[in-house]
């Protein structure tokens, strides 16, 4: 799901040589006495600002985002699945209240958390699963979307000071999120005729059960997240300055 969460916040203080980003970002002063408190606008206003993307750096719309794949496999026992996702659509994220911030960077040391609220989160996408439990083989294959109420959740985001030819930059390390979701409903439909009665079956099941099968599943959703999230955010860190990126006062 969100990805999408990390790309917005790394942006929300750039300022980059080949465009002024404050012309559509707040920037904010990292020694600053209230930097957390200029955060939370910075970032709440980002989130409108970053649903269309920043074409002039190349930044991906983010609202909704999209994802070309997505490939899990998944071993239980005599339980074998595997699922693999393409031309994933993430919706809901500009609607989000961003409520607090703590923010520290130093000389060698970058960390950044965001409390936030969404009401609600819609995905939707192309799937082809497999799966196999002792004899029983199932293909399926079609559409999938997944509607997500009431996420409370907090982004963890970590770096450090990298120095080269041209300055210092930073170098994110890892990106953290455990999302708390109040409600969640999700349909697969299936191409396959011969196993559309047991996807039906399949699809009544998580409804059921969608809290115990969010925890189960949770771990791989969160693999990505960080994956994803490093990738995305150092195509910016790693071109704008620190100084830049987060000015200090003399």
């Amino acid at each position: 799901m969100i990805r999408i969460a990390l790309t917005v916040t790394v942006l929300l203080h750039c300022s980059c040589g080949l465009v002024d980003i404050e012309k559509y970002l707040k920037v904010c002063r990292r020694n600053s006495v209230d930097v957390n408190d200029c955060l939370v606008d910075a970032i709440q206003d980002g989130l409108s600002v970053m649903a269309a993307g920043i074409p002039d750096i190349n930044v991906p719309a983010v609202d909704p985002y999209h994802q070309k794949d997505l490939r899990i496999e998944y071993k239980n026992n005599q339980i074998l699945a595997k699922f693999t996702a393409k031309d994933i659509y993430v919706e809901g994220l500009k609607s989000s209240t961003v409520h607090d911030v703590r923010f520290r960077a130093d000389d060698d040391q970058f960390h950044l958390e965001v409390d936030l609220t969404t009401p609600r989160v819609h995905v939707r996408g192309k799937y082809r699963g497999e799966g196999r439990y002792n004899s029983l083989k199932i293909l399926a294959y079609g559409m999938f979307n997944t509607n997500m109420t009431d996420l409370t959740y907090t982004w963890k985001i970590d770096g450090v000071p990298e120095k080269n030819q041209n300055g210092t930059f930073i170098r994110i390390t890892d990106f953290y999120m455990r999302p708390d979701v109040g409600q969640m409903m999700s349909y697969l439909s299936n191409d396959n005729p011969e196993s559309r009665e047991i996807t039906e079956l399949g699809n009544r099941f998580t409804n059921n059960n969608w809290r115990i099968l969010y925890r189960e599943f949770l771990p791989f959703a969160q693999d990505n997240w960080n994956k994803i999230g490093i990738k995305v955010s150092n195509k910016i860190f790693l071109q704008v300055p620190y100084d830049q990126l987060f000015p200090v006062d003399l």
